[in-house]
C-alpha cells in the first residue's frame, strides 16, 4: 500500500487531513501513532477550522521539517 493509499484509509477513518497524512508517514518519521495524531489534531479543516490552509499541505510541511530540518 503507498503512502497515498494508506492516508486515504486513515481519513476514511475518521481522522482529519493532516491526521491522515501525518500517520500515513510516522514510521518513517519514527512518531508513534498517538504522537502523530495529537499534533496534527488542531490543524484540521484548515488550521483550526478556519479554512485558510489545507491540512494535506500542512501534514507535508511538517513531514519535510522533519525529515530535512537540522537543528545543529
Amino acid at each position: 500500500m503507498t503512502r497515498g493509499e494508506l492516508a486515504r484509509e486513515n481519513f476514511k477513518k475518521g481522522y482529519n487531513c493532516t491526521q491522515a497524512v501525518l500517520l500515513a508517514f510516522s514510521d518513517l518519521l519514527e512518531l508513534d501513532e498517538k504522537t502523530a495524531l495529537k499534533i496534527a489534531a488542531p490543524f484540521g479543516g484548515g488550521a483550526g477550522r478556519m479554512r485558510e490552509l489545507c491540512g494535506t499541505v500542512s501534514a507535508m510541511l511538517m513531514v519535510c521539517g522533519l525529515i530535512f530540518y537540522d537543528a545543529e
